[in-house]
């Protein structure tokens, strides 16, 4: 049995759920610590409802792109078609979700703010197992700025972002899966 969430202040929730709402579109560099001592950077997009899109730099050459329905993983070291997983069953989906309040998703399980930070934390409520994610928030004013992903052996990778700039214009073909194959595989051949 899983225990009660455990909340902020009403204050804190309620900024956090209308910065939350208010990001429509955004784009940011970003920098991931790998529980191995790696690090990779790369570029970061987001364009509600439901799309984002993580584009690694070289030599990790990776891509992840979520189109609103579908979460796709490509390995440019892998021969493979990208790994699909529902989106709607991953904690990334409430950022990406068009009216958020956070105490009412399934993934969120705690909500602190702590030394000007805000640190949501959240998990499959069907898979407590597979890790837990912590979103990452400046409170003053409020800004997204990083997340960390533990996985089920408890390694932990964390990604920081920089340079996050909100309302954007981004085009929708950069979230859509079939032509994110295309372009992973023109930019990775040779």
């Amino acid at each position: 049995m899983l225990a009660a969430p455990a909340y902020a202040q009403n204050d804190s929730i309620t900024r956090l759920n209308q910065y939350l709402t208010n990001l429509r579109s955004a784009t940011a560099t970003f920098r991931q610590e790998n529980a191995d001592g790696t690090e990779i950077t790369g570029r970061f997009y987001l364009k509600k409802p439901g799309k984002m899109r993580f584009e690694y730099d070289a030599p990790s050459d990776s891509l992840v792109v979520a189109d609103g329905r579908t979460l796709a993983i490509f390995d440019a070291k892998s021969n493979v078609s990208p790994q699909r997983y529902p989106q709607r069953r991953t904690p990334l989906s409430l950022l990406s979700a068009d009216n958020i309040d956070v105490t009412s998703s399934i993934f969120v399980r705690q909500i602190e703010e702590v030394d000007g930070r805000a640190y949501v934390t959240m998990f499959d409520p069907e898979k407590p197992r597979n890790g837990q994610m912590v979103m990452i928030f400046e409170t003053d004013p409020m800004l997204l700025v990083g997340w960390v992903l533990t996985d089920r052996s408890g390694l932990q990778t964390r990604v920081f972002l920089d340079e996050l700039q909100t309302d954007v214009d981004l085009r929708s073909r950069i979230f859509n899966i079939g032509w994110s194959i295309s372009d992973f595989e023109r930019r990775n051949a040779g």
